[in-house]
C-alpha cells in the first residue's frame, strides 16, 4: 500500500522526493567546500548529466571560481562560505555560476549552515537561474526608459493627476507650455486650480464641471477643443486636450492628460475661413503641381546623371592621348560625334527595332575587342547608328584607340542628350509658370484688358491632369472677339470652377465643349458637358453658399457661389444654367467694357441677377 503524505513527512523518502522535484538547484558542501549531495536540478543547470559527477568535488573551484567581471574569485572571499564562517545565512543576487564549457549564467542564491548534533557540518546552497528574469528586467528597464524618452521628447504636454486632481508626473513640454521652468514645480499641485480654473468666457470654472475629470468620474476618455489653460502670469492659451483614466491592478488611480497649444492652428483656420471663397485657387495649385512634377523630375534625374557623365567625359581624353590619338584622329572623332548627334534628332526606332539593332551593335563591339558593349550599344543605337556606320570610323583610328574612342563618343553623346533633357524640362516648367502668371495676372493692375480665350486655355492646362483620364475638350471659339476690360485673375477662377465641375460630372470619360461668341457689347462663354445632368430639385440651389452635392470632404459648397459673385458682382455680368441628361450648359455673359459701377468688394450691383 502506498504511503500517505503524513507518513512520508520527516522521512528520507520525502526529503529525496522534494529535492528531486524542485526546480531550484540545491547542493550541500562540507566544511572543506566539497559537495556532499546535489539534486537533479542542480546537475542539469550546472551542465552535468548526473549529480554523481558533483559529489566529492570542491564546488567553489568547480562552479564559482570567477567573479562576474571575469576576475578570479578567492575562496576566502566567497559569500557562500559566510554560512560556514559566520553561522548565518547569505542571499546574493549579482554573481555567476559556471558550467564545464566555461559559460556562466546569473544566479540568485541562498546559503545556510547545516548542523548535526549541534555541530556545524557544512552548508546547503539553493540557487535559481535568473537569466530570463534578467532579460525581463532589462526589457522592462528599456521599456521604462523608452517611455520616459518619449515623454521627454514629445512636443505635446502630458501630465498625470491622482484622484484628488494633484499632479503626479509631467513632461518637459507640459512645463514649458504652461510657463514653468521645471516640471518639478507642477508635482503635487492641483492642476485644475493651477492651470484650468477659468472658462474661455472669463467665468470661474468649477472643478466639479471640469471635463478633464470625466476620466475620473465616468471612467471614459474626454476630447475637448474649446477650452483654455493658464500660465502663472494669468495669460491663457487655447488647447486641444485628451483625458483618459489610469488604472493599476484594475483600480482607477487617476488620469493622464495630453494637450497641445492650438493658438497657431486657430489663427490659420480663421485665415482659411476668411479666404475659403477663393477655394478655386486650390485647383490651380493642384494642377500646377501635377503638371510641373514630370518636367521637374526629368530635369532632376538628368542633372544627377549629368554629373557622372561629365566626370567620365573628362577622363576620356587622357585615355585617348595615351592611345596615340592625334589631331587627325580627333577630327575623325569630332565628325562622327556631330553626325550621330544630328541623326539622333530624326531617329524613330520602335522598341523592337532598337532591341534588334542593339544586339547587332553589341556583336560588332565584341568583334572589335570591346567588352560590356551593352551600354555603349544603347547610346549608339539611340542615334540610329548601324554597325556598318562605324566600320570607316574604326579604320581611321589606331587599334588600341578604338575602345577609348567609343567610350568618349558615347560619353559626349550622353552629356549632350542629358543637357537637352534639362533644357527641354526647364522650358516646360517656364511655360507652365507663364501659364500661371497669365492665369493669375499677379503682376498687373486689378483691372486690365483680357484675352478670354487665353484665360480659358490656361485653366484647361492647369486641369490637364484630370482631363487625361479620357475626357476630351472641344473648342468652338469666335476668334474675332475683342479683348475685354475686367478683373482677369478673378474671371479665370470662373473658368476653372466651371470646367472642374464639368470634369467631376463626367467622371472618367466624356466631352466638354467650350464655346465663345459676341452679343452686342457683351461676350458670352458657354461650358457644356454631356454628363448625367443636374437633377431639377438640385438645380435651383447650386448657386447657394455652402450647398454641395459632393461627398463629405470633397467640396466646400463655395465654388459656384464664388463663380456667381465674381460674374455678377465683380464683372457686372450674368450666369445661368440649363441641364438635362446628356446636356448641361453653364452660360456666362460679361460686358466687353469694364462696368465702373461693379461693387469693388465683390458684392452684387443693383439690378444684377
Amino acid at each position: 500500500m502506498a504511503k500517505t503524505a503524513d507518513q512520508l513527512v520527516g522521512s528520507d523518502e520525502l526529503v529525496r522526493m522534494l529535492l528531486n522535484s524542485t526546480g531550484e538547484g540545491i547542493y550541500g558542501i562540507d566544511l572543506n567546500g566539497n559537495c556532499t549531495f546535489a539534486n537533479p536540478a542542480c546537475a542539469r543547470m550546472l551542465g552535468y548529466e548526473s549529480r554523481d559527477e558533483l559529489v566529492g568535488r570542491n564546488m567553489h573551484d568547480l562552479v564559482h571560481h570567477s567573479r562576474p567581471n571575469g576576475e578570479s574569485y578567492p575562496e576566502k572571499e566567497c559569500r557562500i562560505y559566510e554560512a560556514l564562517r559566520q553561522d548565518e545565512g547569505t542571499h546574493v543576487l549579482d554573481e555567476l555560476l559556471f558550467r564545464p564549457d566555461g559559460t556562466g549564467f546569473p544566479v540568485e542564491y541562498w546559503s545556510y549552515p547545516m548542523f548535526q548534533d549541534g555541530n556545524r557540518v557544512g552548508c546547503v546552497v539553493t540557487f535559481a537561474d535568473i537569466t530570463e528574469r534578467r532579460k525581463v528586467e532589462r526589457d522592462l528597464r528599456e521599456s521604462s526608459e523608452l517611455v520616459q524618452l518619449l515623454l521627454d521628447s514629445t512636443g505635446e504636454g502630458v501630465y498625470g493627476i491622482d484622484l484628488d486632481g494633484n499632479c503626479t508626473f509631467a513632461n518637459p513640454a507640459c512645463a514649458r507650455l504652461l510657463g514653468y521652468e521645471s516640471r518639478d514645480e507642477l508635482l503635487g499641485e492641483n492642476m485644475h486650480d493651477l492651470a484650468h480654473h477659468t472658462r474661455p468666457n472669463g467665468e470661474a470654472y468649477p472643478e466639479k464641471e471640469c471635463r478633464i475629470y470625466r476620466a475620473l468620474g465616468q471612467n471614459e476618455g474626454t476630447h475637448v477643443l474649446d477650452e483654455l489653460l493658464f500660465r502663472p502670469d494669468g495669460t491663457g492659451f487655447p488647447v486641444e486636450y485628451w483625458s483618459f483614466p489610469m488604472f493599476r491592478d484594475g483600480e482607477r488611480v487617476g488620469c493622464v492628460v495630453t494637450f497641445v497649444d492650438i493658438a497657431e492652428r486657430l489663427r490659420v483656420e480663421e485665415e482659411l475661413r476668411q479666404t475659403e471663397k477663393m477655394a478655386a485657387l486650390g485647383k490651380l495649385s493642384a494642377g500646377l503641381a501635377h503638371e510641373l512634377n514630370n518636367p521637374a523630375a526629368a530635369a532632376s534625374r538628368a542633372a544627377d546623371q549629368l554629373k557622372d557623365a561629365i566626370v567620365k567625359l573628362h577622363a576620356s581624353p587622357l585615355e585617348l592621348v595615351q592611345s596615340d590619338v592625334g589631331a587627325a584622329e580627333w577630327s575623325v572623332l569630332d565628325a562622327c560625334y556631330r553626325e550621330l548627334g544630328q541623326r539622333r534628332g530624326i531617329s524613330t526606332l520602335s522598341p523592337l527595332e532598337a532591341s534588334d539593332r542593339e544586339e547587332e551593335m553589341i556583336a560588332w563591339l565584341d568583334g572589335h575587342g570591346i567588352t560590356d558593349g551593352w551600354e555603349p550599344a544603347a547610346v549608339l543605337v539611340a542615334t540610329g547608328a548601324r554597325p556598318e556606320d562605324l566600320d570607316g570610323f574604326a579604320e581611321q583610328l589606331p587599334t588600341q584607340a578604338l575602345a577609348p574612342a567609343i567610350e568618349w563618343l558615347c560619353n559626349a553623346l550622353t552629356v549632350e542628350e542629358l543637357i537637352g533633357t534639362v533644357s527641354s524640362s526647364s522650358s516646360s516648367i517656364s511655360e507652365l509658370v507663364g501659364v500661371v502668371k497669365s492665369y493669375s495676372h499677379m503682376d498687373r493692375a486689378p483691372v486690365q484688358e483680357v484675352d478670354v480665350h487665353r484665360g480659358i486655355e490656361d485653366a484647361i492646362t492647369l486641369l490637364g491632369h484630370k482631363l487625361k483620364q479620357g475626357i476630351s475638350v472641344v473648342r468652338e471659339y469666335d476668334r474675332d472677339l475683342p479683348r475685354i476690360g475686367t478683373r482677369g485673375s478673378e474671371l479665370n477662377q470662373v473658368w476653372t470652377n466651371l470646367i472642374d465641375n464639368a470634369i467631376g460630372a463626367l467622371g472618367t470619360s466624356g466631352t466638354i465643349t467650350v464655346r465663345t461668341s459676341g452679343e452686342g457689347d457683351h461676350l458670352a462663354v458657354e461650358i457644356e458637358d454631356d454628363g448625367p445632368g443636374i437633377p431639377e430639385e438640385v438645380r435651383s440651389r447650386i448657386f447657394e453658399p455652402f450647398f454641395t452635392t459632393k461627398q463629405v470632404g470633397e467640396g466646400t459648397g463655395l465654388g459656384l457661389d464664388v463663380v456667381r459673385r465674381i460674374v455678377t458682382g465683380r464683372c457686372g455680368g450674368q450666369i445661368d444654367v440649363r441641364s438635362e441628361p446628356g446636356h448641361t450648359v453653364f452660360r456666362v455673359i460679361v460686358p466687353v467694357e469694364f462696368a465702373a459701377e461693379c461693387a469693388p468688394d465683390g458684392g452684387e450691383r443693383n439690378g444684377a441677377e
